[in-house]
């Protein structure tokens, strides 16, 4: 782990990272920094990176589409994604879209961030341990299927915006459609999940909607 790409736009972020970097006897590292998921693409297109960690806070980004363009760049390049909140629904969407590792921001613990980047620097995988805990409860309890399963990528990637509060021309612009395209997504994911209001969504999105098998 040589040169890694920080893709987020927290002031602090860089720098608290490449200090703990420094305190841990990573000298070596060069830790760069970009704010959008179009500059990443250049970077990672332009130069030659041993990892990269990626905030899923940032704004107007068609997250699952960054995501697969990276992957489509580079197919061996570790990601690590992280957030400050612990969303289940999307972290398990993301899991399984090609990244490498996520952390779940609590407290502003930049140390469990390093712990996770040496951990997948090596080949192997990082899910912080309450993402851990939701998986195989999951896995364990639930005989009962995930509706948000059936949602594809531009569907998923849509409903992410519209729980943030974008508005349907913003989220157009973001996915580079039309802005009927999106208003007749936004009826499908309805249909698809069994609900008929977004405030009703915004009540269920912190866990799994599920129904019966």
């Amino acid at each position: 782990m040589r040169q890694v790409l920080l893709i987020n736009k927290d002031p602090d972020m860089h720098s608290d990272l490449n200090s703990l970097f420094q305190e841990n006897n990573y000298e070596s590292v060069i830790l760069d920094e970009v704010e959008t998921g179009n500059e990443a693409l250049r970077k990672v297109v332009n130069d030659s990176y041993d990892m990269l960690i990626l905030n899923l806070d940032l704004p107007n980004t068609n997250m699952l589409g960054l995501i697969n363009k990276l992957r489509l760049l580079n197919q061996d390049l570790p990601i690590l994604i992280y957030s400050l909140e612990l969303e289940y629904i999307f972290i398990k969407r993301y899991l399984t879209s090609g990244v490498n590792g996520y952390c779940f921001f609590k407290n502003g613990d930049v140390g469990e961030i390093l712990d996770a980047a040496v951990r997948i620097s090596t080949g192997k995988w990082y899910i912080s341990q309450e993402m851990v805990e939701l998986i195989v409860e999951k896995a364990l309890y639930s005989k009962k299927i995930d509706r948000f399963d059936n949602l594809d990528e531009q569907e998923f990637e849509i409903l992410t915006h519209l729980i943030k509060g974008d508005t349907v021309a913003n989220i157009a612009k973001i996915m580079g459609v039309h802005l009927p395209t999106v208003s007749v997504y936004k009826t499908r994911i309805l249909d698809k999940l069994r609900i008929t209001s977004l405030l009703e969504l915004k009540n269920i999105i912190k866990i799994p909607l599920l129904s019966e098998s």
